[in-house]
């Protein structure tokens, strides 16, 4: 959930190498999404979710990833934070 420009969930997780979905549910009537960066919130972009302006709920399927870390970050406000363990 995006709420007063910041995500509720600061941590999240996923399955190594098989694809999932996100449920985002942007509460604020602004637009937000879920982008997901490699390493770190400034690191290369590996998948960028539709801008939504809320309050509305989007569905993203993100492609399988890899195993390591990840940022998700706001790519409309980057200080929207948090981080996705993908682990085996």
């Amino acid at each position: 959930d995006a709420h007063n420009t910041a995500f509720d969930q600061a941590e999240l997780e996923a399955v190594a190498d098989q694809p999932f979905t996100i449920l985002f549910n942007n509460e604020d009537p602004l637009p937000h999404n879920v982008a997901i960066h490699k390493g770190s919130p400034t690191g290369e972009e590996v998948f960028q979710g539709e801008i939504v302006t809320g309050p509305t709920q989007v569905t993203y399927d993100v492609p399988a990833l890899p195993a390591g870390p990840y940022a998700f970050v706001c790519t409309v406000h980057p200080q929207m934070t948090g981080t996705l363990n993908v682990a085996e």
